[in-house]
């Protein structure tokens, strides 16, 4: 079954979970974690994303960030293969830390933001780990309390939807996180509806909508949409286009669907080479520069121009 696509636009909230390859251990010890916390404050900030409360277990992690610039994927590749390299290069191994795919909940941060952020500075308590969640040094709940904490940490966001002043705000944040502990019945946790989402359908599908106006305007395309526009413009069915062959219409549709994938989407070499039924990465990539020198042919760069009109209007109606 497909992986749901993920959901990406201006200003975008998360709950972030990445856990361990095998949901073995990401850290061995202190310099493991103080590592993850230096390349978290670098690619938050490299990437413009705005980091609102995290905590760090022994075999996964939680974060909390809003992206202002809808660009989470990009954010956790570099984080992630970065921790991977040092993590293997400190302790002489090799293979993934990380399992393949994080999960990233889309919060609606208007109704559970901060419940969210509580849910993540308790886990070391609902772990067992510490009794009190200021006892937990991994977390950013301790940064909370004393106003400082590493770079790219915001928690004026979530302090903001209390009353008063900073003081008065991080009081009642205080007593909101810590109110519940001891209590025979557990505080509530925030329920993810469709693996995807901390919020109502109303909600859902507002994301939707803007996650759509998102990719119309960058030009990010999935490769069922690309084939499909393809396939309408050149006169070929679907079926022909995903086997090689010497027709010189189905080399020119196979190169346009990998300038496009490559050039107006997000799609990786890896995905494109099987849909186009080749074991090389190359493959693909030589399909890219043929059609970028074939820019220049009038035939070719009209066919380009009405495939992506075609994914343009598609999106919009999507």
């Amino acid at each position: 079954m497909a992986r749901p696509v993920r959901i990406e636009y201006p200003g975008a909230v998360y709950h972030v979970i990445c856990r361990g390859n095998n949901r073995q251990a990401i850290f061995r010890d202190e310099q493991d974690r103080i590592r993850y916390l230096e390349k978290l404050s670098f690619y938050c900030q490299d990437k413009s994303v705005d980091l609102l409360s995290y905590c760090l277990l022994g075999n996964h992690v939680h974060l909390l960030v809003e992206t202002p610039q809808g660009n989470l994927s990009k954010m956790m590749q570099a984080l992630q293969t970065s921790y991977t390299v040092s993590f293997n290069k400190r302790h002489r191994r090799s293979g993934h830390v990380f399992e393949q795919r994080y999960k990233a909940l889309l919060v609606d941060k208007d109704h559970y933001l901060v419940q969210v952020s509580r849910s993540i500075h308790l886990n070391p308590v609902s772990a067992r780990i510490v009794t009190r969640p200021q006892d937990y040094q991994w977390s950013s709940y301790g940064s909370y309390l004393k106003g400082k904490g590493i770079g790219g940490l915001k928690p004026e966001m979530v302090l903001g939807y209390f009353v008063g002043d900073r003081k008065k705000q991080l009081a009642q944040y205080r007593e909101y996180v810590e109110g519940g502990i001891g209590e025979r019945q557990r505080y509530e946790e925030p329920m993810a509806i469709k693996q995807m989402f901390i919020g109502d359908e109303e909600f859902i599908d507002k994301a939707r909508q803007r996650s759509t106006t998102a990719a119309v305007r960058e030009g990010h395309y999935s490769l069922k949409r690309i084939v499909g526009a393809v396939s309408e413009v050149m006169g070929i069915d679907e079926g022909d286009l995903k086997r090689p062959g010497r027709r010189e219409a189905v080399q020119r549709s196979r190169e346009l669907i990998s300038c496009i994938a490559r050039r107006h989407s997000h799609i990786g070499l890896g995905e494109l080479a099987r849909y186009l039924q080749v074991r090389e990465l190359s493959t693909p990539s030589h399909a890219v520069r043929r059609a970028e020198e074939m820019k220049n042919d009038l035939g070719f760069a009209r066919q380009l121009r009405r495939v992506l009109k075609i994914l343009d209007h598609s999106s919009i109606q999507a």
